[in-house]
This record gives structure tokens, sequence and C-alpha cells, in this order.
């Protein structure tokens, strides 16, 4: 289990969450150990959704379930702004699927935004998502119990 991050790399990134359903970020790595987490957040009115940039450092959070996304060559801002214009809502193709906005439907919106910037190599949200969930429930209770479940998978690769 790798303990270091790749700079300049974007990841996907599932936490438990604690009604047992995931939180969904990206992180942006700049540096082995320390990075940006970029997500959608309702924390700490339920009723009104934000997009939150913050910190991320392996040695001071919880581990999520990572999968490499892209090894980027542009400065680290453009996946930024191209992620915190993600309109806070269920876009229409989510709807078959899905009502309510939620932390996923961000994750998959900034998904579909990265592929189409030609950063990250996605032609399936809904595969990818799967190369997600699968091995986080497969390991469910270890995030539960917050011991270290990091892992890292490398099936998608960066267009550049």
């Amino acid at each position: 289990m790798p303990d270091r991050l790749e700079e300049n790399t974007i990841y996907a990134a599932l936490y438990r969450g604690d009604d047992g359903r995931y939180n969904w970020a990206l992180i942006l790595a700049q540096s082995a150990s320390e990075g940006l987490k970029l997500h959608s957040t309702n924390i700490p009115n339920p009723t009104k959704w934000h997009y939150e940039q913050e910190r991320y450092s392996l040695d001071e959070e919880r581990k999520p379930l990572v999968l490499i996304l892209a090894k980027l060559d542009v400065p680290h801002t453009h996946p930024v702004n191209l992620l915190q214009e993600i309109p806070l809502e269920t876009p229409p193709s989510d709807l078959p699927k899905v009502q309510a906005f939620t932390r996923r439907i961000w994750f998959r919106q900034g998904i579909r935004r990265l592929s189409s910037a030609g950063l990250v190599q996605c032609p399936s949200v809904d595969a990818l998502e799967r190369k997600l969930v699968d091995p986080a429930d497969g390991r469910s209770n270890l995030v539960a119990l917050g011991i270290r479940p990091w892992k890292l998978h490398q099936e998608l690769r960066s267009s550049r």
C-alpha cells in the first residue's frame, strides 16, 4: 500500500459516510504527502450545498479509497477552475437515476468536466463509479473501523 501521493496527479477518493454510503471527492496532489481536496458539501447546513476546496494531508486525514485518474501537465489551477464552476444541482444526465443533489452527483459532473477538457480519459462515469464502489464495498468494515484503508488503483490513464 503506497504511503505517498504522486505530485501533480488527480485522484478520485471515496470516504465512508456516517449513513453507510460514500462521500466522493477529488484530490489534487501537490506533493508526496499533501494536496487539495475538492468536493461539494452541505455542512454545516444540510439544506444548502456549496463547493469546498481544502488542504489534504496524508498524515492528518483519514484515508480514502483512491484511484489515480490522471497525471497532469497543466497548472493545478486549471482543474480547480473547472471544478469550482460545477452547478450544485442534479444534471439531466443523472436525473433518471437520482433526483436529489449529492456529493456523488458533484463528483460525476467533475469527472465529466475533466474528461471534456482532456485532462482525464473517462468514457463512462458509471464504469468509473463501479471501479471505485466495488473495492470500497469489499473493505467497508476496515473503513468503518478507521483502519488505514489506503488502496491505490491505476486502471485509468491520462490523455496527456
